[in-house]
């Protein structure tokens, strides 16, 4: 295992750590860096790319050691080398930008007091007389593999605003425009500040990435065209970028107020200042020779300075045969976080209704695994967040390694969710991968449509399960990559003779007869808490000798100790709800996607008690839309007496029937599962 060091703990350091150990893993070296190199202040998005790379240096033994930026040795990374107790036999590589022998001969000392020996140093001086950016900790080598462009159908543009102030509210419209040219898709990378200050304008859904929410090989992959601006480069990490891009074939406008691309000698081409001149000068200078540019830009001599094989062969690497990949392409299911078992439900209606020669694997969370089992599917299994984990997105980095590890380029990942996690943005594009979101609607007010669509260009199709009634089915995005299709939900065919042996089974389950069954599914205390409405229900239930009022609970449910002193009210765990619910006389029931679909389409009467968490879809409105059609009893989770009322309806006085007259009545749209199964199929 190669270990990368630095002569100098910071960010920077930190950065070009991350980075010259992904370019080596890519190479086919086992590299790693060391765990107690993480800085406090590393950031979100430094940590996800950490999670790959860091090690316990007590758990490996080094087969070399890599040491960056070693112009400047610190007195750490002397204590590194030390701890480390390497053996004669195991090369010490150490690279820097050296500007006098002196220092050269300094750093090479301070090395060999540490180790007892001389490291073999590498001033890249020599071998980079130009680099792109002299305060580089990082080598800026890359692997010379030009690769065909454009990547998609469409050229990908990205800009990096740099030290460009944005008070200009003519720059945003520039940018607006250019967002909707057709013969480009354009992409932002910014700086924090800037970010913030694209959310409090009207602009605010123009595509951004920050500098670590993606690492520089990932942004070169997805990009077809970098242009800079600002006042010199952003950083080693967007240095990074520009030499992995060239290096892979594509091509970099310096648009950069001192030229500093320019001026380095890299095969870049001369751009305009100003970002309005940008626009013209793709469309009429730019796109319609991009083939050529490329084509010059790999005869550099300049490149060829920046050739990571040149630094392996002076170090002494020699990497060792890797794994062959998979050949077959792997389509994964990836539910939503939280509890998720709509979710999961939803995707297995999809998955099942894939053709025969897709067998697609599910990544789920430990809720969720009964319902993927239990269609026959194989099981990644995901970490739940919990309150015991250190940072609110520790699972979600957890998840990013399992997912990392399980997909490769050129398979497709069909996510099923509201929001877009960091893992889920990050493996997409890391991997190229094929990427499908199905997008459920009906968004609370209140809640940020740019949030929550921030994302959603690294999808080549997005696919709107609809509502069943159309004034539900708000349009949230537009585009060839959004589809609407028909609600998707489990349908299941259950005869009176069937539901009447489910009733004689729960009849010796609970050894007592009944006459009327009462099922509760108010969900788990996650969203909303709903032990009052359950305690009432089981209230006015007590007294029927001839009911049994059945609780249903699923994985990770919140279930009150005082649900269990009932003689009426039984608790009962499943995955088969539906069944009961349609062997039932009377369901009262939140107003999830899946439930009201599943009431709908096989003419189950309900009362509907809507949650109510702002992270949920508005339940509320579509229950309304249900009871103001006469197709079942809303009742608000205040409305106690009202509540009250409509269960003696249902149960004493025949409305039930009322309502399933009106269901049997309704016409409802044809289900979307297959359509949706044929867009996944031909993504």
């Amino acid at each position: 295992m190669i270990f990368v060091e630095a002569g100098t703990r910071s960010i920077r350091s930190f950065d070009a750590q991350l980075i010259f150990a992904q370019k080596l893993k890519n190479r086919g070296f086992n590299a790693c860096v060391d765990a107690d190199y993480l800085p406090d202040d590393a950031g979100r998005g430094r940590l996800y790319e950490a999670a790959r790379l860091l090690v316990d240096p007590g758990d490996h033994r080094p087969d070399s050691v890599f040491v960056l930026g070693a112009e400047e040795v610190e007195d750490q990374l002397l204590a590194s080398l030390r701890q480390k107790a390497l053996d004669p036999d195991i090369p010490v590589i150490a690279t820097g930008r050296f500007q006098t022998h002196q220092s050269y001969i300094g750093s090479k000392a301070r090395l060999a007091f540490a180790l007892g020996r001389e490291a073999k140093m590498i001033d890249l001086t020599d071998t980079q007389p130009r680099p792109m950016l002299n305060s580089a900790v990082s080598p800026l080598v890359a692997e010379l593999r030009p690769v065909k462009r454009p990547i998609g159908e469409v050229t990908e543009v990205t800009v990096i605003l740099g030290s460009m102030e944005l008070d200009n509210p003519e720059i945003l419209s520039c940018l607006f425009r250019m967002s909707n040219q057709s013969d480009y898709n354009l992409k932002l990378v910014v700086s924090g500040a800037q970010n913030e200050f694209f959310k409090e304008t009207q602009f605010s859904d123009l595509s951004r990435t920050l500098y670590t929410d993606l690492s520089p090989l990932a942004l070169a992959g997805t990009t077809d065209i970098l242009a800079m601006f600002g006042n010199g480069i952003a950083g080693d990490r967007m240095a990074e970028f520009a030499v992995e891009l060239i290096a892979a074939g594509g091509l970099v406008i310096d648009c950069t107020e001192d030229q500093v691309l320019m001026s380095s000698g890299a095969p870049t081409l001369q751009g305009p200042t100003s970002l309005f001149a940008l626009g013209g000068y793709l469309t009429d200078k730019v796109l319609p020779n991009t083939s050529f540019i490329a084509e010059q830009a790999q005869k550099s001599q300049w490149l060829r300075s920046m050739d990571i094989s040149k630094l392996e062969s002076a170090a002494g690497l020699v990497a060792k045969p890797q794994q062959p990949s998979r050949t077959t392409q792997r389509t994964l299911f990836l539910p939503t976080n939280g509890v998720g078992l709509g979710h999961a439900q939803r995707c297995t209606v999809i998955a099942n209704a894939l053709p025969s020669d897709i067998s697609p694997v599910f990544a789920v969370f430990p809720s969720c695994v009964p319902i993927a089992r239990r269609e026959g599917f194989d099981c990644v299994p995901l970490v739940a967040r919990s309150d015991a984990l250190d940072s609110s997105n520790a699972n979600d980095i957890l998840n990013y390694r399992r997912l990392s590890g399980v997909l490769q380029k050129g398979d497709k990942l069909v996510f099923d969710g509201g929001y877009v996690f960091d893992s889920v943005h990050r493996v997409i594009q890391e991997n190229r991968l094929s990427a499908v979101w199905i997008r459920r609607g009906l968004w609370p007010q209140g809640r940020s449509r740019h949030t929550m669509l921030r994302r959603k260009d690294i999808f080549d199709r997005v696919i709107v399960p609809s509502e069943a009634f159309d004034e539900l089915n708000d349009a949230y995005s537009y585009g060839d990559q959004v589809h609407y299709v028909g609600p998707v939900f489990r349908q299941i065919v259950q005869t009176k003779k069937d539901s009447d042996l489910l009733r004689a089974r729960l009849a010796e389950r609970f050894g007592r007869d009944f006459k009327q069954m009462v099922v509760s599914m108010l969900g788990g205390g996650v969203a909303s808490d709903r032990s009052a409405q359950l305690q009432a229900i089981s209230g006015m239930l007590e007294n029927r000798e001839d009911c049994l009022h059945l609780v249903v609970t699923w994985p990770g449910s919140t279930v009150q100790a005082s649900a269990f002193g009932w003689k009426n009210t039984k608790l009962v765990y499943t995955q088969e709800a539906i069944r009961l619910c349609m062997a039932a006389d009377l369901v009262i029931s939140a107003a999830g996607y899946n439930s009201v679909h599943e009431f709908l389409y096989h003419k189950i009467p309900s009362i509907l008690i809507p949650q109510s968490a702002p992270y949920l879809d508005d339940q509320e409105r579509r229950a309304r839309a249900l009871s103001d059609r006469a197709l079942c009893a809303t009742i608000t989770e205040s409305e106690f007496m009202k509540l009250e009322r409509a269960v003696l309806e249902f149960l004493d006085h025949g409305i039930a029937e009322t309502f399933r007259s009106a269901l049997m009545n309704i016409e409802l749209p044809e289900p979307g599962a297959s359509t949706a199964a044929e867009l996944l199929a031909t993504t």
